[in-house]
């Protein structure tokens, strides 16, 4: 049986959306900062996917510091998207390589052994989806011990969800024939995301980003 969300059309969009645009606009959002961004699609999304999505993303992108789980998490949870936004990523902080170094080795735990994930995840109080396993193990892995870093949260006002947002993971997407864009979430995407941080910061970025939008 197919659920729907509050306002989803047969279907499946949103306000003349797809849900796959919305649902990227939440993990996109979080990629760069964006507090406007994720109000929005809390507000489409409901709390409850919202909060699974984030839950991704803080391995996936924010990857915080062991020290700084409990408070990033909490964030999620009371869904500070202000404090979230101002997280800095992996990408901005020198582990995107090494994320990226153990991409087969992630993707082939998260497939073969997802029991101890689950289980060491619910040792830290934590329910994640399956989709989060892969990050999860890499941040297992690699346990980041830089806490504090921050950066400056992506101001912009919502106008749109940004075309950088709609890549090959979304059906506006997939009809443009824009399979990657400068957010998309491939490891290899992530490598060279992280080099646009370094040579632009995430200023540059942004400027890439919110120049075309796909109004609701």
């Amino acid at each position: 049986m197919q659920t729907y969300l509050p306002g989803m059309e047969e279907d499946g969009t949103l306000n003349g959306i797809s849900r796959s645009a919305w649902a990227s606009l939440a993990v996109k959002s979080l990629r760069l900062g964006w507090p406007a961004g994720l109000h929005q699609a809390r507000m489409r999304l409901g709390e409850s996917y919202m909060r699974l999505v984030l839950l991704c993303g803080l391995f996936e992108d924010i990857f915080p510091a062991t020290s700084e789980l409990a408070d990033a998490v909490r964030e999620v949870n009371q869904q500070d998207y202000r404090a979230l936004a101002r997280r800095e990523t992996h990408h901005g902080r020198g582990w995107t390589d090494r994320f990226c170094e153990l991409e087969h080795e992630a993707v082939t735990a998260a497939s073969d052994a997802p029991q101890a994930l689950y289980m060491e995840a619910k040792r830290l109080g934590l329910w994640l989806p399956k989709r989060a396993l892969n990050c999860f193990y890499t941040w297992l892995q690699l346990a980041p011990d830089d806490p504090g870093i921050r950066r400056e949260p992506d101001l912009a006002p919502w106008q749109g969800i940004p075309a950088a947002m709609l890549d090959g993971h979304t059906r506006e997407g997939k009809s443009a024939g824009t399979a990657v864009t400068v957010l998309s979430g491939f490891y290899a995407s992530h490598r060279k995301l992280a080099r646009l941080v370094e040579a632009e910061g995430w200023e540059g970025v942004r400027q890439r980003v919110h120049g075309k939008r796909r109004k609701p």
